[in-house]
C-alpha cells in the first residue's frame, strides 16, 4: 500500500523554490510518521508517494502544513485500458455488491484513453458484479488516479491543513497566553510556512504556567520539522510596576504595551523577524484600533495579527479543530491588573509615561526568561503541577487566616466565612503585621492570583496556601 500526498500552493511554485518546499514537506512528513515504522518517499509533479504503514502514515501526513489531502491507496501497473479496469474492478468488486457506487477518475500524462473511458469501463465491470451506478448519491465512491503506466485506487481522502510547508517563510515569535485566541493565531502562522517560537508571559505563578504549557505543548504537536523554542518570562514585576505607577483605567493597555516591548527583545534573541498576537479587532478594550495603535507605536518589527477579522465563534471552532480549546478553557485568568472600567485608547504622552513606568520591570522580565524545547514541555508542566500540589488545599485548615484577593464588590456579595479582604499590593504588609506564626489561605476569582501569592509567600518562609472557590 502507498499513501498519496497532495499539495496545492507548492504546486504553483517554480524551480528551486518548489524543490525546496517539497524537501521541507518530505522532512515534516517523515517526522510526523516517525511512529509508523520504515517509510520511503517518491516524488512526482504535484504528488508525494509515501510507502509504509498506510493508515498510520495517512493520519500523520494529514497534520502536516502544506498538505492539501492524503489517501491510502492500492498501486498497480497496467498494460492497457482493459488491464487497468480489470485490476481496479477486482479491488472493489466485493464492496459494491448490492450497493450504489460511483467511479471518479483523475489522469495525468499521455494515454490512449480518457478519464471517462476508465470510469465507464470500471463502472461496467462493477455493475456486472452486482453494483448499480449512481453518480449523484453513491453509497460507495471509488477514486482512480492514473499517472503514466501506474494507477492508484482508493476510497478515503483525509483533508490536510493546507498552506505552505513549515520553514518556508522565516521565523516569528508568537505571544501565547494559554487562552483560546493566541494559540490559534500561532497555528495560522505555522500554516503559512513560518517557524513559530513562543513567548509566554507568566503572571499567575505555577497554576497558570502549568496549564499554559500544556496548551503550548498541544499547539506544537503540529510543528513537525521544527524543534520550537518556548520562552517563559516571569512577568510579575511588570504587573507590580503597572499597579504602582499607572492609572487603573490604563492597566490593560499598559500591560499589552509592556508585553510588546518584552516580546520585541525576545524576538531578537531567537532571531525572529516578526511578532504574532491573537488580537481580534474590537474583541476587548485593548483590541480597539486606537488601543492597538497605542501599544504598537515604536515597535521596530512587524506585528502580525492573523485573527484580526475573525469573530469569537470562528476562533473557538478553529481552537477545537487544532486541539487546544479544551486545554485553553482550563487556564485560569490572572485578574491582578485588569480594570473593570478600562480605557479603549491612550495618548502618545500616556504611552511615553507607561514606557517609563514599566522599563525596569520589562528588563527584569527579560532577564528571567527560561527557554524550553517543545519536547521538554510535558516534563516542565508536570514539575510545576507537583509544586502546585503542595500549595492547594480543599478546605481551610483550623485557625488559618483566610484572605480574599477579589475586589470589594465581589467580597460584599459573598466571601468565605471569616475571610478578610486585602488589596494585592498590601498583602505583604498584612502578613508581616499578622505574623509568621499564622497559616494563610488565599483565594481569588479563578485561583491564578491566589496560587501565585501563596507560592511567593511560601518562598519567604510563610505557611501559605490557596483554595479554589469555583
Amino acid at each position: 500500500m502507498v499513501v498519496l500526498v497532495r499539495y496545492s500552493e507548492v504546486a504553483i511554485k517554480r524551480g528551486s523554490v518548489r524543490r525546496e518546499m517539497e524537501a521541507l514537506l518530505v522532512r515534516s512528513i517523515r517526522e510526523a510518521a516517525a511512529g509508523c515504522g520504515e517509510v520511503k518517499f517518491r516524488l512526482e509533479p504535484g504528488r508525494i508517494f509515501v510507502y509504509g504503514d498506510d493508515q498510520c502514515v495517512a493520519r500523520a501526513a494529514s497534520r502536516v502544513f502544506g498538505v492539501k489531502s492524503v489517501s491510502p491507496a492500492t498501486e498497480y501497473s497496467f498494460a492497457d485500458l482493459d488491464d487497468l479496469a480489470s485490476k481496479a474492478a477486482s479491488r472493489w468488486r466485493d464492496e459494491v455488491v448490492g450497493r450504489k457506487f460511483a467511479v471518479r477518475v483523475h489522469r495525468a500524462g499521455s494515454h490512449s484513453f480518457t478519464s471517462r473511458d476508465v470510469a465507464v469501463r470500471v463502472g461496467a465491470l462493477l455493475a456486472a458484479a452486482g453494483g448499480s451506478v449512481d453518480l449523484e448519491r453513491p453509497e460507495v465512491e471509488i477514486f482512480i488516479e492514473v499517472r503514466e503506466g501506474r494507477a492508484y485506487t482508493y476510497r478515503e481522502i483525509y483533508e490536510g491543513p493546507g498552506g505552505l510547508p513549515l520553514g518556508s517563510e522565516g521565523k516569528v515569535l508568537a505571544l501565547v497566553s494559554g487562552g483560546i485566541d493566541s494559540p490559534v493565531a500561532a497555528w495560522y502562522m505555522m500554516r503559512r510556512g513560518a517557524y513559530v517560537d513562543v513567548l509566554y508571559c507568566n503572571l499567575g505563578g505555577v497554576l497558570t504556567e502549568a496549564a499554559a504549557l500544556r496548551v503550548v505543548e498541544k499547539l506544537l504537536e503540529w510543528a513537525y520539522g521544527y524543534d520550537a523554542r518556548v520562552l517563559v518570562a516571569d512577568c510579575a514585576p511588570i504587573a507590580d510596576a503597572i499597579r504602582r505607577n499607572v492609572d487603573r483605567h490604563l492597566w490593560s493597555i499598559a500591560f499589552k504595551r509592556a508585553l510588546y516591548r518584552l516580546a520585541e527583545r525576545a524576538a531578537r534573541r531567537v532571531k525572529a523577524e516578526a511578532l504574532v498576537t491573537g488580537e481580534s479587532l474590537g474583541q476587548a478594550s485593548s483590541q480597539t484600533l486606537q488601543a492597538l495603535a497605542a501599544v504598537e507605536a515604536g515597535i521596530d518589527m512587524p506585528v502580525l495579527r492573523p485573527l484580526i477579522g475573525l469573530d469569537k465563534e470562528e476562533i473557538v471552532r478553529m481552537a477545537q479543530r487544532i486541539g487546544t480549546y479544551d486545554l485553553s478553557i482550563s487556564v485560569p485568568e490572572y485578574c491582578g491588573i485588569f480594570s473593570r472600567e478600562p480605557r479603549r485608547w491612550a495618548s502618545r504622552g500616556e504611552i511615553e509615561l507607561i514606557d517609563l513606568a514599566v522599563h525596569d520591570a520589562v528588563e527584569a522580565a527579560f532577564s528571567s526568561i527560561e527557554v524550553f524545547r517543545k519536547g521538554e514541555l510535558g516534563s516542565a508542566a508536570a514539575a510545576l503541577s507537583s509544586r502546585l500540589a503542595g500549595l492547594a488545599v480543599d478546605k481551610v485548615p483550623d485557625g488559618a487566616v483566610v484572605v480574599d484577593l477579589r475586589d470589594q464588590e465581589a467580597y460584599i456579595r459573598w466571601h468565605l466565612p471569616g475571610a478578610v479582604r486585602v488589596e494585592l499590593d498590601k498583602v505583604l504588609d498584612f502578613v508581616e503585621r499578622t505574623g509568621r506564626d499564622k497559616t494563610y489561605v488565599f483565594y481569588c476569582y479563578e485561583g491564578a492570583l491566589s496560587a501565585d501569592v501563596a507560592e511567593r509567600l511560601r518562598k519567604s518562609g510563610y505557611r501559605s496556601y490557596f483554595i479554589k472557590i469555583k
